[in-house]
């Protein structure tokens, strides 16, 4: 769940026009290298040391907003503030945002069609689709989209079929 605090920092980089690739490289750095969020978090460090950090490690489009959530101490909630632009971004972009678990990757052909369902159902123009592989689904795939859950794989199905044996041996 995305906070307002998160919410309103992710609608100042939206009205900024920061690139997604810039955002998405941020994320991967701070995601990537725990003791730099360390070092921007510390508040023994001085801010002009935290600054000269800043300065040279991130893209120019973003330092003074790196700066900014330094000062009010949010570095540490930057992953939650991307969701909240990525949320926005999309939102402006009529894209669903949809996660597919699956035990065997689909084909292109099964991915468009998936694509095309979902902008279909969502009445959206285009997907952003989130692909994981779970060997755990034995077969099949289960996709997220919009706080629904399509289970289609083996896992899912025999859970079903335990459910209803187990809801018949107790009548």
């Amino acid at each position: 769940m995305i906070t307002q605090k998160a919410l309103n920092y992710g609608k100042v980089l939206n009205s900024l026009q920061v690139k997604k690739e810039v955002m998405d490289a941020t994320d991967k750095l701070l995601n990537d290298c725990s003791p730099l969020i360390e070092v921007l978090e510390n508040p023994v460090i001085k801010r002009k040391e935290k600054y000269a950090v800043i300065n040279n490690i991130f893209e120019p489009e973003i330092v003074n907003f790196m700066k900014l959530l330094c000062d009010y101490n949010m570095i540490g909630a930057f992953g939650e503030i991307k969701e909240a632009y990525d949320a926005l971004l999309f939102e402006q972009r009529d894209i669903i945002k949809a996660k597919l678990r699956y035990a065997t990757r689909p084909q292109d052909v099964q991915l468009e069609q998936i694509k095309s369902m979902l902008c279909q159902k969502y009445k959206k123009k285009e997907v952003f689709l989130e692909l994981v592989e779970d060997a755990s689904l034995i077969g099949g795939f289960v996709l997220y989209a919009e706080g629904t859950e399509f289970n289609k794989s083996i896992k899912g199905a025999l859970s079903e079929l335990q459910k209803t044996l187990i809801g018949r041996w107790h009548v």
